[in-house]
């Protein structure tokens, strides 16, 4: 996961136990001016780069369940990435997958992994008033397939979702903290070279939201796209796994997985982030018939790429 210069690598999985086109005229994606609208969730998805027909939800509150939000359970703890939705009575927050794991730090193949089981609703949501429930973990998910351990999708495939309680569901938005959007679903593979943003609320930032907020560029495509690696103005750290990875225009990416530090080359240090492709993440556990196929990405039309707090 490191360039050609790199003498050393140390790659640690970054569970919380060990360790996550802009509109001019709209208001900042954290502005607590409205809890926003109790409408159900509209279904929207696709496309690489354009912005798609608005959602019907209010403006975004810091108070809501959001892209972004602290995620924990048995005593780990990860950033949610993006809202999804198979219809108007169900929403799921996106995790990544080691977030559920007792073998994350333990140098276990995922194809081989002990995982909390499917339907474990204790899960701690930022924002919720009641736990969510796991419904899907990609580490179970390729167990139960029969993926070949060391395989693309064994080392890259980490995505998760999370069900939120009924009782929240009016207090959900799609716009992530920081940077709003997603515009869309990045379908496809991105390049070498594109701009990326992202975002992680690892405690180890101690509440500094500048820290949290990160920009940078794709550096390899990892697995044959099933995952990037992306190098940024400050790396993500242990708690910002599962975090949302926007694409140069504000699509939905990628889930922040793993933190590759090597030593050599030019400036000595090299830190990076493996971030796991959501396109590919998403359509795994459809095809695979794990989730409903309507499961759709929630979208907002603002995004910022100069973060907004």
């Amino acid at each position: 996961m490191m360039t050609r210069w790199v003498i050393f690598v140390f790659v640690a999985l970054l569970a919380a136990c060990g360790g996550s086109s802009s509109s001019s005229n709209s208001t900042p994606p954290n502005s607590d001016n409205s809890a926003g609208s109790n409408n159900p969730p509209q279904e929207n998805g696709g496309g690489t780069s354009s912005p798609e027909t608005p959602v019907s939800f209010g403006v975004p509150a810091g108070g809501q369940i959001r892209p972004g939000m602290e995620i924990s359970a048995d005593g780990s703890g990860c950033t949610g990435n993006f809202l999804f939705s198979p219809n108007a009575q169900t929403v799921y927050i996106g995790v990544a997958a080691h977030c559920f794991s007792i073998d994350t730090n333990d140098g276990v193949d995922p194809c081989e992994t002990n995982n909390l089981p499917i339907g474990f609703n204790q899960v701690i949501i930022e924002n919720a008033t009641q736990p969510g429930e796991l419904v899907y973990s990609s580490w179970r998910a390729m167990q139960e397939q029969g993926e070949t351990p060391g395989s693309n999708a064994c080392v890259y495939n980490d995505f998760a979702l999370v069900k939120v309680h009924s009782d929240d569901l009016a207090n959900i938005h799609p716009a992530s903290f920081a940077f709003g959007g997603p515009v869309s679903l990045f379908t496809g593979l991105a390049s070498v070279g594109d701009n990326v943003f992202a975002y992680g609320r690892s405690p180890f930032h101690f509440g500094l939201r500048n820290l949290e907020a990160k920009s940078g560029t794709i550096t390899a495509v990892l697995g044959g796209g099933w995952a990037y690696e992306i190098r940024t103005d400050k790396a993500s750290i242990p708690g910002d796994s599962g975090g949302p990875i926007f694409g140069p225009t504000g699509q939905a990416l990628a889930v922040t997985s793993v933190l590759s530090v090597g030593l050599g080359g030019p400036t000595l240090i090299n830190v990076s982030n493996g971030v796991a492709n959501v396109d590919r993440a998403l359509k795994y556990a459809i095809d695979g018939g794990f989730i409903n196929a309507s499961t759709k990405l929630l979208v907002w039309p603002d995004f910022y790429p100069s973060a907004n707090f």
